[in-house]
């Protein structure tokens, strides 16, 4: 049995719902990781099948793995109520269905503390294998080398510009080691919606001084193509509520990213639009609501030099008007 450490340094989260098939590999690769002064906080959401089971175990052979139980209520929900029990300097968060890198952990605090960043945000790797269990094959590609070396710095404003015209995915709290100082309540996640993660990344960011990627690839995320993200559902339209919101704020407190901002909210009004032509959805209230901030954004779509090919395509696209969109739907890639 693991012993827990008297003074650990970094709190892993993992939020867990009806994960039995994959959480045991979860956990894992949590134990297996090369930096050990950790505490883990398991918080089972309700779960109605084996997933308390197979978190017990982990709990009774490593003294730093803890399970919490919860009334049902969302990855939100268990994602804060992590935070409430936090009490380390750093905390990452871990979805019960992905896997880490061996050495995701050392390499994520090496370059916070040669660095001196409070946010550090690796790679990640999608897709239904882990590649971390074939590692001897994969060197070249998972290779962990001079990782602070490699860092893009980032000032929050510079984070930000970045990640609203997709340049670079920090929307994601996994794969990120944060200060735990940042999380205060305005920057929780937000209880109760969908597209949590684009709700809250822009708000615990804020306060880091010094935001650093890293290109290795240690965390992998696991697709699955019964999802929500991979499927049609009305809470899909959550995320119109969760751009106009983002919108509002860097409006607020930075108006040099307005643009940004505005290219962000294109590209979500535009997908929501085509996802509801290619499910054939009879929803006219959202369908005008998508139609109008598109044609109030797509001249700037077309104008400002940052925006992405896709976004001007989408942009061209929706001058013939909804008869083409409905075609365009069937292909265009979201």
């Amino acid at each position: 049995m693991s012993t827990a450490s008297t003074n650990p340094i970094i709190t892993i989260v993992v939020p867990v719902y009806n994960a039995e098939a994959y959480l045991r590999e979860c956990l894992q690769s949590i134990a297996a990781q090369t930096f050990g002064n950790f505490r883990v906080l398991i918080i089972d959401d309700a779960s109605t099948d084996s997933s308390c089971k197979i978190a017990e175990e982990f709990c009774f052979c490593d003294a730093r793995f803890e399970l919490l139980t919860i009334e049902h209520g969302g990855v939100s929900k268990a994602r804060n109520t992590g935070i409430a029990h936090t009490a380390t300097k750093y905390i990452s968060f871990v979805d019960a269905d992905d896997m880490l890198h061996p050495q995701m952990l050392e390499m994520l605090l090496q370059t916070a503390t040669d660095l001196d960043a409070q946010a550090v945000i690796c790679g990640m790797v999608r897709g239904e294998r882990c590649p971390f269990k074939s590692l001897p094959d994969k060197q070249e590609e998972y290779a962990v080398k001079d990782i602070a070396g490699k860092a893009t710095i980032y000032t929050y404003q510079e984070a930000m510009r970045a990640a609203l015209y997709q340049s670079v995915i920090l929307n994601s709290p996994c794969g990120l080691l944060l200060d735990t100082s940042l999380l205060t309540p305005e920057a929780l996640f937000r209880e109760g919606t969908r597209f949590e993660d684009l709700d809250a990344f822009y708000r615990y960011l804020e306060g880091a001084w010094r935001i650093a990627v890293i290109p290795q690839k240690l965390y992998f995320y696991r697709t699955n193509p019964q999802s929500f993200m991979n499927r049609w559902s009305t809470e899909r339209l959550d995320v119109l509520d969760v751009v106009d919101r983002m919108t509002n704020w860097m409006h607020q407190r930075y108006p040099e990213l307005d643009a940004a901002v505005a290219d962000r909210s294109f590209s979500a009004h535009f997908n929501t639009l085509l996802l509801l032509y290619r499910h054939r959805i009879d929803n006219s209230n959202a369908e005008k609501r998508c139609i109008g901030v598109i044609q109030n954004l797509r001249r700037a779509e077309l104008t400002n030099p940052d925006v992405r090919l896709k976004n001007k395509a989408g942009a061209l696209l929706s001058y013939p008007g909804s008869p083409v969109l409905r075609i365009a739907s069937r292909f265009y890639f979201l």
